[in-house]
């Protein structure tokens, strides 16, 4: 309903994407961008799809009719839910006609990447990466099982026996809530630098944390987005009001060690050695600093 009362969005709009696991910092980074002149944001339009498109991997030569018209809406802002009025604003909706870029941010949608790239080629890509034990305990916090997420995961016959196939045994085997953060973690991580392409960003969140300004900027940059004191602002000054919507402001360095001391040895120990089977490039030994020095 939302959507009929905007005016539309320009053809030809550039089409940007911020990926990543839901708690993995992508309402904060497309905040931030979402600030930058000539920018229409949408908040998690993938909310509005049922249930069977949580974590769901499409290969580039699947067929999904129903997700191809879905990503057609979202770029022409036309599934506007209120969410996104919380998150945007109706002034910076209404001004939307003027918009050159649309930005979308998704959660759901992180494993039909491939898919999605096939798709819509011209599209760039934010992939973004948390540290698995403050996501799980983000997860924790709100009630959400990654047993269950697990178990969306191996059910999927064409993942397992595709993508996943290396680690069908990590998968089946954990059991305990660490080995399943691990075996969740692992495999979706895996998945994003796998599904990785030239043109994309793929970074940790906390490589952002780390010097917040100097990195979005670079980040702007390389997306030919142009810098806004709003973005600057937003970025240096944790405590200003944050307004309605999800991407708050926050004191970036705080959220790099603050999970250290949470975990027991035992805890500790299980989730290394799960994550360890994927030999990914992201936090060596689980050191939150540790990053990829691709991108």
């Amino acid at each position: 309903m939302a959507a009929r009362l905007l005016p539309p969005v320009p053809a030809g709009c550039r089409r940007i994407v911020v990926s990543g696991l839901p708690r993995s910092g992508t309402s904060w980074i497309a905040r931030v961008l979402s600030l930058s002149p000539g920018v229409s944001y949408y908040f998690e339009p993938d909310h509005l799809l049922d249930a069977r498109y949580r974590y769901r991997y499409l290969s580039r030569s699947a067929h999904d009719g129903g997700l191809a018209k879905h990503l057609e809406a979202a770029f022409a802002g036309q599934l506007a839910h209120h969410y996104v009025i919380a998150e945007q604003g109706w002034k910076e909706l209404l001004g939307r006609s003027h918009s050159h870029t649309v930005l979308l941010k998704w959660v759901h949608l992180v494993l039909a990447l491939d898919w999605v790239a096939q798709q819509l080629p011209e599209i760039v890509v934010i992939q973004t990466v948390r540290h698995p034990v403050p996501l799980a305990l983000s997860w924790q916090a709100r009630g959400w099982e990654f047993r269950y997420a697990l178990r969306q995961l191996t059910r999927q016959e064409d993942l397992m026996r595709g993508p996943l196939e290396p680690f069908q045994d990590v998968l089946n085997g954990a059991r305990t809530y660490w080995e399943q953060v691990g075996a969740f973690w692992g495999a979706v991580t895996y998945l994003q630098w796998r599904f990785h392409r030239k043109g994309w960003i793929l970074r940790e969140h906390e490589w952002y944390c780390l010097h917040p300004l100097s990195r979005f900027k670079d980040v702007a940059d390389l997306l030919g987005l142009a810098w806004s004191d709003q973005m600057t602002a937003f970025l240096t000054d944790p405590d200003r009001p944050a307004g309605p919507g999800y991407g708050r402001p926050r004191n970036p360095r705080s959220e790099i060690h603050k999970w250290e001391g949470t975990l027991s040895p035992r805890e500790l120990g299980e989730l290394r050695a799960v994550v360890a089977r994927f030999d990914l490039p992201f936090y060596r030994d689980l050191d939150p600093e540790a990053h990829w020095s691709g991108g």
